[in-house]
């Protein structure tokens, strides 16, 4: 063995040492190549992490400018006139911008569509509203309730004649005939003017208003009427107007007896009215 390794030439032994050389500088360099790949693979993916996140920004941008332009909203030039805002054209959009422009668009018509909806049902509400004002006015002036209220009045009229020292001087019939005529007024001031008064307004009518009416009618009868039987053909008459007649003598004297009662008490009646609609 000895002498096999002594016969080798000086060439065989140069060629083994420098394949022991690029071994050995392939062992090196190696670890290095793999250090430089990593060093340069985690730049790239920082550089395409910033650069995404710059087109993200970009995006959401993109999206807040549609949004802030539309061509729905209107501004102010400089010279003060109004004016809508230009738009663009979509021929030239990336395909998540044309997303985006529609998701906008459908947001405008959306928004819109809300609008509408909203005026439209504030309408509906208004008119459901004057349905139900209507509606209370039909069944407050239904003949029924409408009589029961006119019947409570001249009652009430009648109790405050009853009451009432200066009312001592008339008759009971000719008591009923001014409390039917007190109570004649009220309803054409309350019908003419579509009224809904309530007990304590109603009241207000029946002490300050129809008393000084009644006491005029109760003297202005002894004038018109010469004797009981037209007095209780007035009587009739103001108690159901709607179905008596009056002769064309006892009419005629009426007219022109009751007038100067009746204008005094419209008069203040009207100027009450608009203590009554507050």
């Amino acid at each position: 063995m000895a002498t096999d390794e002594k016969d080798q030439s000086p060439a065989e032994s140069a060629g083994g040492k420098q394949a022991n050389k690029k071994k050995l500088m392939l062992f090196i360099t190696a670890p290095v190549a793999v250090i430089l790949v990593g060093t340069l693979g985690f730049f790239a993916f920082g550089a395409l992490q910033s650069q995404h996140e710059r087109n993200q920004v970009d995006l959401e941008k993109f999206g807040f400018d549609l949004r802030g332009t539309s061509q729905f909203e209107r501004s102010e030039g400089i010279l003060g006139e109004t004016q809508l805002p230009s738009t663009f054209g979509t021929e030239n959009l990336t395909p998540a911008e044309r997303v985006v422009h529609s998701l906008v668009r459908d947001r405008e018509n959306l928004i819109i569509e809300n609008r509408t909806l909203r005026q439209q049902i504030e309408a509906l509400e208004a008119q459901l509203q004057s349905y139900e004002e209507d509606r209370r006015m039909a069944e407050y002036f239904m003949p029924e309730n409408f009589n029961q209220e006119l019947q409570r009045v001249e009652r009430m009229l009648l109790t405050y004649l009853r009451q009432s020292a200066d009312a001592q001087r008339f008759s009971n019939f000719r008591l009923e005939i001014m409390a039917a005529a007190g109570r004649m007024e009220y309803q054409r001031f309350v019908e003419a003017n579509m009224l809904m008064l309530d007990a304590v307004q109603r009241t207000e009518i029946v002490v300050d208003f129809l008393p000084a009416f009644m006491f005029c009618v109760g003297d202005a009868i002894d004038l018109a009427a010469n004797s009981f039987n037209e007095e209780r053909e007035i009587r009739d008459f103001f108690g159901n107007p709607e179905q008596q007649r009056l002769s064309p003598e006892i009419q005629e004297d009426l007219d022109i007896v009751l007038p100067p009662c009746q204008r005094e008490l419209r008069q203040g009646l009207n100027t009450h009215m608009a203590h009554l609609l507050d």
